[in-house]
Order: C-alpha cells, then sequence, then structure tokens
C-alpha cells in the first residue's frame, strides 16, 4: 500500500453471502454493524469513517461504506427486527413504542434466556428469594392472566374446565404452581400442583351438570390427574356422569343460591384452549419501570420520560442485568400516561390474543400471555402511575390512606420558621440537637406564637405527637375499585357543571390526581366557559368534548392494566426511600452539626475505617464530609455500614441512636434470600419499629417527610414480591446511560422514533449475538410469524456466534461485555488459592503444628505449600488475617458458624487439591461472642482457642471493627501520603488503635447480611407513645432555648405580643411609610 493511497471500499456490488456470517454478507460488514450497536459505546458517523480510514490504511479489502453499513443494518431490522410503532396520543403528542410482543418473542427464542425463566409460581414454603415464590404471583395474580395450563403426557389440563382425578373426583382448577420434589431440592427439581374447586354433579329429572362449590378448595398435585376435559367428554357417557360441558352454576357460601358461571362458556371449554392449536400457554410476568432522565451529558436538563421492562421469570441474578432490561418508549414532550396508553394497548391485545414464540428450549411453538408484576420507579413517578396526589399533598401516600399536615385544620402548620414539606428531595437539615424531657405545658405557651409566614402557625407539641403518631399507626389501605370509582365520580362532577373549583377540592379531599384526565377536564371546562351551567347549551359543549365515550376513556390508561392494583403493586423503592432517603437526611444533618474541628476529626475516623469483608474501596473520608450533599446510592451503602462506628462521640446520642437503628436496618432490607419468611418479616418490622421509634425520640420534625411513613409498607411488599432487592431500581438508574447515549448520537429532531429505533437495532444485535432464531418474513410488522417446523427458524452463521466465545489474550472480549453475553468476571471455584512465596515445608514447620498440634492426628505426613489467599463459598477471596465464619463439620446443624481469623492455608503437594489449584486445610483463631458493645450495641468478640478445620468450612468473609468507643482511640498516628501514586514527605493522621484485642463485629454490613445476621443483638425497644412525648417535648425545648438566644443576642427583634398588648394602628401605618420604629414598650412577665 503506498502512501496516500486507499483501499476500495464497497458499494453497491457487494460479495455473494458468505453462511458463516449470515445473515451479514462477509464478517468485516458483521464486526462492524456489532461495533456500531454497542450499548454505551456508539459511533457517530464521524467516528466510523475514522475507523475505516484506519482499516483501509492498515490494508483491509473491501471495507464497506458507511451507506453499505446503514443499509445492510435497515435491511436486518426490517426482516427480523422489532417495530418501533407511531401513536397519536390521546393528549395530542406524537411517540414510538418498541413492540412489546417482538421482545417477549425474541426472548423465548433467546437460548440464553429461555431456559431460565419462570412461567409458573412455587410453593417453596417459609422460603423466598425469587418473585415467583412470593404471595402476589403465587396467591393473588388474576388467573386469566396467569399461566392457563399444564401438560402431562399427552394431556393438557386448562383451568375453569372440568376434569377427573384418578379417585374419580371431578374438580375445576383454578391456578397452576410448583413444589419442589422433595424438601431442600434445587428449583429445577420441582413437581406441579394445582387449586381447584370441588365439581359437585347434579342429577335429576329436569337437569343434568355440575356445581361447583367455590367455597371447597383442594391442592392436588398433577400425579393425581387422570382426565382432561376433552377426554373427560369422551368417558362421561360410560362412566355415568352429567356432560361436562354444562356448568348448571357455581356455589360461593353455603346456604346461598347458586350464581351463573361466568369464567369460562362451557360449551366451548377454555379459549386459550382454542387459540393454543394443541401448543403450550404460558405466562409471562413482567417488572414494569418508568422514570424521567436526562437526554444530555451536561448539566442543562433535558427531560426525558421512559418506560422499560424486565422478565420477572429471570432468577435475581440475572434479573437486573443490563441485557436482560429491554426499552419500551421514551418521549421529551409525551407525558408518562400518556405512552402508557400504548404501552396497554399493546399488552391489552397480546392478553386477548397471546403472543406466538418459538420456545427454543422446547423446539416447538408456544402462546405467551404478558402481564405486569409490578410497577417499579421512584416514588414522585409511583404516585403519577397510581393517580396520586403525589408526596406534597395532604394524603401523601400512594398505598393507604394516612393524612399529613392540614388534612383536619384549614391552616397548614409551620414547622418553627420552617414550611412544613413533604418533599421526596427535600433533604434540609433539622437543627435540634436537644435532649430536653420537659412536657410541661408552659411549653404549649411559649411556642403558641404566630409565625411570620401570613397564615402558618407553629406547631404544638399536641400537634407533633397527633402527626407523629399518624405517621407510625395503622391506616386503611387504598384499593382499586375505591380510586376508580372516586375518578369516575370527579369527572362526573366536572361533566354535571359542578366547576373547576369544586373539581380541585376534590382533588385535595382525596390525593388523587389523575394527569390524564386533567388534560380532558381542563379541555371541558375551557369548551364551557360563559356558557351558564346546566343549560342545554353547556350539555352540548360537554358532549362536543366527550362524544359519548364512557368515563373510562377519559381516566388514566393504568386503570386498564389487567390484575393490576397501581396502589398495592407499586412496591416500596428502597434506593430513593432508605439510601436516598434517610441516610442522605441523617448524614447531612450529622455533617451540619459539626464544626470544622470535628469535621476533620471525622474525616480521620472514615480514612481509617476498616472495610475489609465489605466488598467496598477504602473510604474517602475528605470526599464523604466535604461533599455531603453530592453523594451517591454506593457513597451511602459504605456510609451506612460505617456510621455507627465513626460518629458515636461526633453527635447527640438520640441522633447517634437513630443512626444505630438505621444501620441495623439496612442489611435486612437488603436481604437476597430468606430462609424463613415469617421470622425474617417479624424481625424486620421490629427493626423498622425501632428505627422510627428512635426518629421520633430524636425530634418528630422528620416525621415531614412521606418516606419515614412509606417504609412501614415495606413488610408487606416483601411478602408480596419477594426480597426488596429484586424490585429496587439500581439496575434500570443505570440502564438511564445507554438511552442518553442515544439521545446524544441522534439529531434530536425526532427523539422518541430515534431512540426507539436505535434501541430496537441494538436488541436485534444481541439476539443474533446470543445465538437466537428468527423467522425468515417481509417488512417488519406486528404480525409475528408462525412456524412450529424448526427449519422455519434460522440461526446466525457459526462465525457470529464465535464472536461471543472468542479468546485473545491480554484483550478482554469487547462484544460479549457490552452486550451482557458472558457472566460477571468469573468467580473461582471454592477453595481456590493462591500460592506464597515460600518453599513447601512438612507440617512441623507450618504454624498449625504450633498453634493447633492436637489437629495433626488426622493430617497426613507430606510437604504442604502454604497459600496467602483462598475462595470461600460464597465466591470471596480471603487474605490471611481476615476474619471468617466458618462451619465445624463435626458441629450441629443448627448450631451458629464459627468466628475466626485465617491465620494459615494449607495446601498438600501432589495431591488431587494441588491439581485443582485448591487448599486442604484452613487454621483459624476462633473469637467468641461476649456479649453487646455499651455504645454500639452489636456484639463483642474475644479470642478463645485455635482449630484446624477443611477448607469447604469456609461460609464468607466478615467485617471486625476495633472498639474506639471504650478506650477512646483518637488520631494519633501518621501515614505516609501518596500523591500521583508516589510517596511523598507528607503525613496525614490516622486511628490509632489501644488494646486491639478489644473486637466488635460489625453487624450492619450488607455483604453476607443472610450470614451475619445470625449474631445480630437484641435492643431494647422503645414504647412508641414514650418515645413520641419524648421527641416532641425536647425539640419544643429547644425552639424555645433558640428563641430566647435570638431574642437576647437582637433585642430589637421581640417576640410577638398577645392582644392585650397590641400596637396602635397608627404606629403600624407609620412602620410602613417610614420603615422606623417610633415606639419601644416593655415587656411584662
Amino acid at each position: 500500500l503506498q502512501p496516500g493511497a486507499t483501499r476500495p471500499a464497497q458499494r453497491g456490488d457487494t460479495a455473494p453471502p458468505n453462511a458463516t456470517w449470515f445473515p451479514w454478507p462477509d464478517k468485516k460488514t458483521c464486526i462492524l454493524d456489532i461495533l456500531r450497536h454497542l450499548p454505551r459505546s456508539l459511533f457517530s458517523d464521524a467516528q466510523l469513517q475514522v475507523i475505516l480510514w484506519g482499516l483501509s490504511v492498515l490494508g483491509v479489502d473491501n471495507v464497506p461504506s458507511t451507506r453499505i453499513l446503514k443499509d445492510i443494518d435497515s435491511a436486518l431490522q426490517s426482516q427480523y427486527g422489532i417495530l418501533s410503532v407511531r401513536y397519536q396520543g390521546a393528549l395530542g403528542h406524537v411517540y414510538y413504542v418498541n413492540h412489546l410482543p417482538s421482545i417477549i418473542a425474541q426472548e423465548m427464542a433467546n437460548p440464553c434466556v429461555c431456559p431460565h425463566i419462570r412461567h409458573y409460581p412455587e410453593d417453596a414454603g417459609s422460603q423466598l428469594d425469587q418473585p415467583w415464590q412470593a404471595s402476589r404471583w403465587l396467591y393473588e395474580i388474576d388467573p386469566t392472566i396467569a399461566t392457563p395450563m399444564i401438560r402431562k403426557g399427552r394431556q393438557d389440563f386448562y383451568v375453569f374446565e372440568p376434569m377427573k382425578l384418578m379417585d374419580g373426583t371431578v374438580v375445576v382448577p383454578k391456578h397452576w404452581y410448583t413444589k419442589p420434589s422433595t424438601p431442600g431440592s434445587p428449583s429445577s427439581d420441582f413437581e406441579y400442583w394445582g387449586r381447584a374447586w370441588r365439581a359437585h354433579p347434579v342429577v335429576s329429572d329436569h337437569t343434568r351438570g355440575y356445581v361447583v362449590h367455590m367455597y371447597e378448595t383442594m391442592e392436588v398435585r398433577a400425579s393425581q390427574f387422570l382426565l382432561s376435559f376433552p377426554h373427560l367428554l369422551q368417558t362421561y357417557r360410560m362412566d355415568g356422569q352429567p356432560d361436562p360441558h354444562n356448568i348448571i352454576g357455581e356455589y360461593w357460601l353455603k346456604g346461598c343460591g347458586v350464581l351463573p358461571w361466568t369464567l369460562t362458556n362451557p360449551a366451548v371449554s377454555n379459549r386459550w384452549r382454542t387459540l393454543a392449536r394443541g401448543h403450550r400457554v404460558l405466562g409471562y410476568m413482567i417488572w414494569l419501570y418508568c422514570d424521567d432522565t436526562s437526554g444530555n451529558t451536561s448539566k442543562k436538563w433535558n427531560k426525558h420520560n421512559l418506560f422499560l421492562f424486565t422478565a420477572a421469570g429471570l432468577p435475581r441474578v440475572m434479573v437486573h442485568k443490563e441485557s436482560s432490561i429491554h426499552f419500551l418508549a421514551t418521549s421529551n414532550i409525551a407525558p408518562p400516561l400518556e405512552m402508557l396508553d400504548g404501552i396497554v394497548d399493546q399488552l391489552e391485545y397480546a392478553q386477548m390474543h397471546g403472543v406466538w414464540a418459538w420456545d427454543i428450549e422446547a423446539r416447538e411453538m408456544a402462546l405467551v400471555i404478558p402481564a405486569i408484576l409490578a410497577m417499579l420507579g421512584d416514588n414522585p413517578m409511583q404516585s403519577e402511575l397510581a393517580c396520586h396526589v403525589g408526596l406534597q399533598g395532604k394524603y401523601f401516600c400512594r398505598n393507604c390512606w394516612v393524612h399529613g399536615a392540614g388534612a383536619d385544620s384549614s391552616q397548614r402548620p409551620d414547622l418553627a420558621g420552617v414550611a412544613v414539606t413533604n418533599s421526596d428531595d427535600d433533604a434540609c437539615s433539622i437543627q435540634t440537637g436537644s435532649v430536653a424531657t420537659d412536657s410541661d405545658g408552659s411549653l404549649h405557651r411559649d411556642v403558641m406564637h404566630q409565625s411570620k409566614r401570613k397564615g402558618r402557625r407553629s406547631e404544638t407539641m399536641q400537634d407533633l405527637v397527633d402527626r407523629a403518631r399518624r405517621f407510625l399507626g395503622a391506616n386503611p389501605p387504598c384499593t382499586r375499585q375505591d380510586m376508580v370509582n372516586k375518578l369516575r365520580s370527579m369527572f362526573h362532577e366536572v361533566t354535571s357543571s359542578k366547576g373547576k373549583t369544586r373539581y380541585i377540592k376534590m382533588k385535595t379531599d382525596t390525593g388523587i390526581k389523575d394527569t390524564y384526565m386533567d388534560v380532558f377536564v381542563e379541555r371541558i371546562l375551557k369548551h364551557v366557559k360563559g356558557i351558564r351551567a346546566g343549560s342545554d347549551r353547556y350539555t352540548e359543549a360537554v358532549s362536543a368534548i366527550t362524544q359519548g365515550r364512557p368515563v373510562g376513556q377519559f381516566m388514566s390508561p393504568v386503570w386498564r392494566i389487567k390484575g393490576l392494583d397501581p396502589h398495592q403493586d407499586t412496591p416500596v423503592e428502597i434506593l430513593h426511600v432508605i439510601l436516598l432517603g434517610f441516610l442522605k437526611y441523617f448524614w447531612r444533618n450529622a455533617i451540619s452539626r459539626l464544626n470544622d474541628a470535628q469535621k476533620v476529626e471525622l474525616q480521620v475516623q472514615l480514612a481509617s475505617f476498616d472495610v475489609t469483608g465489605l466488598g467496598i474501596p477504602p473510604l474517602a473520608g475528605q470526599t464523604l464530609v466535604q461533599y455531603a450533599g453530592s453523594l451517591t446510592g454506593r457513597d451511602f451503602r459504605a456510609i451506612s455500614q460505617a456510621a455507627p462506628f465513626v460518629l458515636y462521640d461526633l453527635v447527640p446520642w438520640e441522633c447517634y441512636e437513630a443512626f444505630l437503628a438505621l444501620s441495623a436496618l439496612v442489611p435486612l432490607v437488603w436481604q437476597p434470600c430468606i430462609d424463613n419468611i415469617d421470622e425474617h418479616l417479624a424481625v424486620l418490622q421490629v427493626a423498622i419499629d425501632h428505627f422510627l421509634n428512635c426518629t421520633a425520640r430524636w425530634t418528630p420534625r422528620w416525621f415531614n417527610k412521606p418516606k419515614f411513613h412509606i417504609i412501614r409498607h415495606l413488610p408487606d411488599h416483601i411478602q408480596c414480591f419477594g426480597p426488596a432487592i429484586l424490585f429496587a431500581t439500581e439496575g434500570f438508574e443505570s440502564y438511564n446511560a445507554v438511552i442518553r447515549d442515544h439521545s446524544i448520537h441522534s439529531n434530536r429532531q425526532v427523539p422518541s422514533r430515534d431512540i426507539a429505533r436505535g434501541m430496537a437495532r441494538c436488541h436485534h444485535v444481541r439476539h443474533l449475538l446470543s445465538g437466537g432464531k428468527f423467522h425468515a418474513r417481509g417488512p417488519v410488522s406486528t404480525e409475528l410469524p408462525y412456524s412450529n417446523d424448526e427449519q422455519d427458524w434460522l440461526m446466525p452463521g457459526s462465525g457470529v456466534e464465535s464472536l461471543v466465545n472468542i479468546n485473545i489474550p491480554s484483550f478482554r472480549n469487547v462484544i460479549a461485555d457490552y452486550f451482557g453475553l458472558i457472566d460477571e468476571p468469573l468467580t473461582l471455584e471454592a477453595g481456590s488459592c493462591m500460592h506464597d512465596k515460600t518453599r513447601p515445608r512438612p507440617i512441623e514447620k507450618t504454624m498449625t503444628a504450633s498453634r493447633a498440634p492436637y489437629a495433626l492426628q488426622h493430617v497426613e505426613r507430606r510437604l504442604y505449600q502454604t497459600c496467602q489467599s483462598v475462595v470461600t463459598s460464597s465466591g470471596e477471596t480471603c487474605r490471611l488475617g481476615d476474619f471468617v465464619l466458618a462451619q465445624d463439620p463435626r458441629a450441629a446443624s443448627l448450631t451458629l458458624p464459627l468466628v475466626g481469623r485465617l491465620h494459615e492455608l494449607l495446601q498438600i503437594c501432589h495431591s488431587p487439591a494441588q491439581q485443582r489449584n485448591q487448599a486442604n486445610w484452613i487454621l483459624l483463631e476462633t473469637f467468641e461472642v461476649t456479649g453487646s458493645a455499651d455504645i454500639y450495641n452489636l456484639p463483642r468478640i474475644q479470642a478463645s482457642s485455635w482449630v484446624v478445620l477443611p477448607v469447604t468450612a469456609l461460609t464468607c468473609c466478615i467485617n471486625v471493627q476495633h472498639n474506639c468507643a471504650r478506650h477512646r482511640c483518637t488520631g494519633s498516628a501518621a501515614v505516609s501520603v501518596y500523591e500521583e501514586r508516589e510517596k511523598t514527605t507528607k503525613t496525614t493522621r490516622r486511628i490509632e488503635h489501644l488494646v486491639p484485642s478489644d473486637l466488635i463485629l460489625n453487624t450492619a454490613q450488607m455483604c453476607n447480611a443472610t450470614h451475619v445476621q445470625q449474631f445480630r443483638t437484641q435492643v431494647q425497644q422503645l414504647d412508641c407513645d414514650r418515645a413520641i412525648h419524648t421527641g416532641a417535648a425536647a425539640e419544643l425545648n429547644a425552639q424555645k432555648i433558640k428563641t430566647l438566644k435570638t431574642s437576647k443576642a437582637n433585642p430589637a427583634r421581640q417576640p410577638p405580643m398577645s392582644p392585650s398588648m397590641a400596637v396602635p394602628s397608627h404606629f403600624i401605618n407609620v412602620f410602613h411609610r417610614t420603615g422606623k420604629c417610633t415606639f419601644s414598650f416593655q415587656m411584662i412577665d
């Protein structure tokens, strides 16, 4: 290649397609097209030109041009991709929604996804670690949108159809689920069960049929099934039974009449049997997520509302992976509920007709029924989706009818100069610091003065107590039917000439705000403006807007989602409620209390905090203190685990107690696996109550923030949907960056369409790289292909699949990594070890021989290699000196694990373990719990003995801290400072521990919380009423002291006067004219 010369690029005369790289024509085009669609790394046309130029200079022949790449991309999208459907919204906006059924069909044909999706709920007893084991999916889901059938042999059994059991009983199943074949067996080893109603035959001179006793519910396993409905039709005459087609009715209660059977048409059986054409019908549960994000990388806000979803049937380790999250719609002009209208249209059609998909695991067609398990998002978005007024309303909770300030009175109480606010993002500090317990009635008189703000007054002690009780008390739940009835009534009021004022009052009084319906109400009110209410002309003007359509078409589309209660099926979002809620509030408040010297001391404490076993990097003390108002969820995770050990001598005791309670609550909330749901919920409820009571004792002012009430609904949501980590939104929040990248690389003229199409293209590239099957077809349409012939379903060429498995030394597989087609960094097998630099030695020359000589009797007399690290059964790497939990194989199964410090790792030379690069034995210095530390309320541990255990006994790493509070450790140690990775002569302070053997087990750690929580200490529970009164009295006393100090510091500012001391009006007039006070008076005590 001569300097300056260029290689010819492909134009229109491409070479014949290469089957190895199908559906791309050749390798170069395949790789370049894939690189153009890498998530988080999209190329602009200019950047692509640079790459193509570089390939030409390197001597690559026949490099495709940008135009060729775009044409091939469009052709692939047209034949095998997902359609972006255009909608003209009811509110007047145009937006695009990626075709939901096509996405589901691709996932069912994806070999990396389909085998992991669960379609049936599971009754796992007391265990709960997946959404299909929770009560919502197991008991509460509408049977008409759940999986309607199971297959046993060559028979398909459907719900709502009579079937016969082995003992001759005729039942009507209503719900299918699975159970482990044996207790403790893996989830893949299960058997099918059904809940069914008993069907009693009725034979008389006038009628022959069945009456379904709905109150007689029985559980039957699949092995007891004998005849499905079609086979029962063939045999009922021979058995002398009534015709299964004839279901006379349903019987709900003994002694009541028989009601008509309405669940199916008995003459044609379950409609899904007809639609399925002999194929399986499967339910497909999804988590639907809605949020807003910015389409810019700069700080300038460019709001884009968006909808994402992920399959709820995926296991927890997969459900929040970026590759499992699917894009539906976004728009910078259409509001969320308007976009939801288009999504619900697709969902309704799919629930009515099903989604035909190729089940790559079963190698046959299947009919899929999608359904929404829950709607996720932050608190404001969930309120909007639930047609709730939001966190600033009188009824600020979307789950129940708790009411806040102003709900019972015409005046809105003030917060002693700070307005009562229910803002979700408000994190202003609450400066009290009071520890007084004076609840004397004189406090009421001292603080009952008018605020400077017109129409507002300061809260009395009774106001504080009442508000705290409402926050902490039980309230009736909000239900779907109540909301629908109220919305219909509100719309009727508007159309019946009640006016805008009445409509606004109803929204305020009920806490309901349907932003979708508000648009139509505004149109009606604008159209009837100036027309006399109740007149024929008024009615005609309203009819011109409504056009005879039912009220439901003017209400939010969320009410059209079958089987979803937006008030109860919007679970508590723990990221914004706890990490970006309580922890942010408390941390910012704590920092605001400190002077400069205390902030420096806190930085030293944070920098000295030992993070071993927590799975987090060392804490940047200066960042956490200096930028307390700009921290992220990851920062607050670290703060939650460190707060008990760094704040004990810097904040008031009541504040520290609240921090302790919060740090004890966090690991319970983030616990991924629950072995006993009843015990866990009981412990969690106690922890939540204790945290709220400690907060109330500190100051009830915190209960201005609705999150302190919303957390009370978390136990119910865990029981309904599974561990809280399942419906956490960190994965979705991270996905915002992918959407933002597509926004940046568009011309921003039609963002909804361009982003939707870009995401659809990325999705089909991911599907092809996964080895997913696809059907050849013409232009993309919403009609999905149907073919039960496997030969009609194509697969990408072997070269395409090889790109995912390619392994180039010193280079990561970028394609597989970006598309999430490989597991997270592979964890080594449990017991895997890393040798140290010493030579093998006999057992007598090891530390084990000196520390635990009694354990050498059963140890082989061979050479031993010592190691410096080992992988525990939980997948962590544990190093010498780390604290661990280990299960002694000789101990009883129900005993607590051993707490120990790892001192030596031994590997028998030339043993099978060495061939697998695994250790054989570990030497632990064991510790025993000797009680609870006085200040921390955490387990105190003390060294007890030495023990030698097999490496398989290692469970996990744990975090242990020094008891600095007891020994008054100070930052007297000095360490060198590194700058630009170079050691300097500068030094910085670190904590010097006195009596290093006095240790505390940090049960606030989030990593391995399931194991560590076994050592959780019991704290003395506070009486709720006493805590509220103590906090209210202390708060009012602090405000009284603050007022007195202000009066002394500024004598010109006098407290408000009683009516007997009222200022004459002419003095007030003079003050308003001149701005000067021309009189003085003396306060009389």
